[in-house]
């Protein structure tokens, strides 16, 4: 998807209006907008509750080069967790977000699955966490809804 992120009113200020405008031709800035994957998350704790929540994550590059990552949905800071799956291309049986935290010692087992897709590539994973603080280290906030 291609934007107009440029305006006449930026030119002007920039003194490259009067140049562009006598060549009668002007180049627009434009920024490209990828969709990096999009997927549906539950997580079912050890009392049978189940929540879920969708979340979809996008790149936007513009002519500088720079890219940045955002997404969307209904997962509590969609850019974060958009940003942390970035860091495993999407894998989720990669993810260890907090590699230094330490888990509590309860017992209360928390099911995380993610159904969708990230890139070209499907996406159907499952994994039980030992407990709440230990899906946290490992997904971040991926799944905090």
């Amino acid at each position: 998807m291609r934007r107009i992120t440029m305006t006449v009113a930026s030119l002007l200020a920039t003194g490259a209006a009067s140049a562009i405008l006598m060549a009668g031709t002007a180049q627009a800035a434009t920024t490209d907008t990828v969709l990096l994957g999009s997927v549906h998350l539950t997580k079912t704790d050890s009392t049978g509750t189940t929540t879920s929540a969708d979340l979809s994550c996008s790149a936007v590059q513009g002519d500088s080069g720079l890219t940045s990552v955002t997404g969307t949905g209904t997962v509590t800071s969609p850019d974060a967790a958009c940003r942390e799956l970035v860091g495993f291309n999407g894998d989720f049986s990669k993810l260890l977000v907090h590699p230094t935290w330490m888990v509590m010692a309860l017992q209360a087992p928390v099911t995380a699955t993610a159904h969708g897709s990230w890139g070209a590539t499907g996406v159907n994973w499952s994994h039980t966490y030992v407990n709440g603080s230990e899906l946290t280290k490992y997904t971040g906030d991926v799944f905090g809804f």
